[in-house]
């Protein structure tokens, strides 16, 4: 074994992140769309709207993120083609990203102005890919929105200082503005989003930027409405009444420095041990790009940080949530910025326990994924669960038993 400590300030697009002083020890089916799954069908018999089973299809996936413009240009054969040459079977779809850009027809008043039609026919789209056996993932960023806050600034966190009041707040990291998360409105449309992505067919749905903004212009940020309340129960609030609306898996992006738990996570409001009886996917992103100065002169670095950053986050959270992270796929910062980058981070996803995985690149040119799945990586399968879905099953069943005692209760 091997501790490693660390001081390090680091951003890196969306995922900026802040790393304090901490010990690391580091150790040497098809889809079920809103149907439930039959493997689980022990949870299936009672009418607790919280139980939402991923299939063993999706604790298993192994993905890539592409983006609204990748669909628009490339199509259904395109994405079909790249997640076949990239040798995976998942894929994570834009329905809304960082841009505000909303891909699909929405119903939802204040996101119409911010429709580009990415996605085209988007039932169809998706009804194509689960048709071919593709476990689909539809990512909405929630609160940083460059659009909205400029439309409606009465919903967006306000710039404080005295000569910007009534203007909303600018990130000094990203340079995009923020929806308030304290502001019932912004829950109430991202509640709304969540039952469009429901109703297009998506297996699961994955909520990126759910947390509050974190960089150094922060100090002049407004909140307005802000009470006591924890910034986690803020979220979690949301998170609750989200997984209370729709009947297929929530999932979460989190910071990869929440999978340390160190660093701001009160800040980022991104407490996942009080998310995990509403939410069955945590996605941490372990980038090594964002962390590029950790452990410097070890071999593996890669490696190392995908497991060590899964194997604390699955101690803390047990068996029941599925940890599916989010890897690098561009060599920036990579020791080795070759074939062998990604499979040492599969092999530390591997290693640390984690279901499967997803890989990103912010502008889907999966290149180097793509020669690595196909030469030395072409063995790589699907991970073995052990005993984890039993355990999820278990729990399941537990809270569908518990939510019949409670309304027996109540009556």
């Amino acid at each position: 074994m091997r501790t490693i400590r660390f001081v390090r300030i680091l951003r890196f697009g969306r995922v900026p992140i802040v790393l304090l002083a901490v010990s690391l020890v580091l150790a040497g089916v098809s889809s079920g769309g809103a149907q439930r799954p039959a493997a689980f069908a022990a949870g299936a018999g009672t009418d607790d709207p919280r139980i939402d089973p991923v299939s063993v299809r999706g604790q298993r996936a192994r993905g890539v993120y592409v983006t609204g413009p990748f669909v628009r240009h490339h199509g259904l054969r395109g994405v079909l083609g790249l997640v076949r040459s990239t040798r995976t079977d998942a894929v994570v779809i834009d329905v809304k990203d960082g841009a505000g850009r909303v891909g699909h027809d929405t119903a939802i008043p204040e996101l119409e102005p911010q429709q580009r039609g990415f996605l085209g026919d988007a039932r169809a789209l998706v009804a194509a890919l689960r048709e071919a056996g593709i476990y689909t993932i539809a990512r909405v960023v929630c609160f940083a929105d460059p659009q909205l806050p400029h439309r409606m600034p009465d919903r967006a966190i306000l710039d404080a200082r005295p000569n910007r009041q009534g203007r909303p707040w600018v990130s000094w990291g990203t340079g995009g503005t923020w929806l308030n998360p304290y502001d019932r409105r912004n829950h109430d449309m991202i509640v709304a989003l969540a039952r469009e992505v429901e109703a297009l067919g998506f297996d699961e749905l994955q909520l990126d930027y759910i947390r509050f903004p974190v960089d150094d212009g922060i100090r002049y940020a407004h909140f307005p409405g802000a009470d006591d309340r924890p910034r986690w129960q803020v979220l979690r609030e949301l998170l609750e009444r989200i997984d209370l609306a729709i009947r297929i898996p929530l999932g979460v992006d989190v910071f990869g420095l929440v999978a340390f738990d160190f660093g701001r996570t009160d800040v980022l409001g991104q407490h996942v041990e009080q998310w995990t009886d509403v939410v069955e996917v945590i996605s941490p992103m372990l980038y090594l790009h964002a962390m590029r100065n950790w452990g410097r002169g070890l071999e593996d670095r890669s490696a190392r940080l995908v497991h060590a950053g899964i194997s604390q986050l699955r101690g803390r959270l047990g068996a029941e949530p599925v940890i599916r992270p989010f890897l690098q796929s561009f060599p920036n910062s990579a020791d080795n910025p070759d074939e062998q980058f990604i499979l040492d981070q599969i092999r530390g996803a591997r290693l640390g326990r984690a279901d499967g995985y997803l890989f990103w690149h912010p502008g889907s040119n999966y290149a180097l994924l793509r020669r690595a799945m196909q030469g030395p990586g072409r063995g790589e399968s699907a991970f073995d669960l052990g005993d984890r879905p039993r355990a999820r099953q278990a729990r399941w069943s537990t809270r569908g038993a518990d939510a019949e005692r409670t309304v027996a209760r109540r009556d």
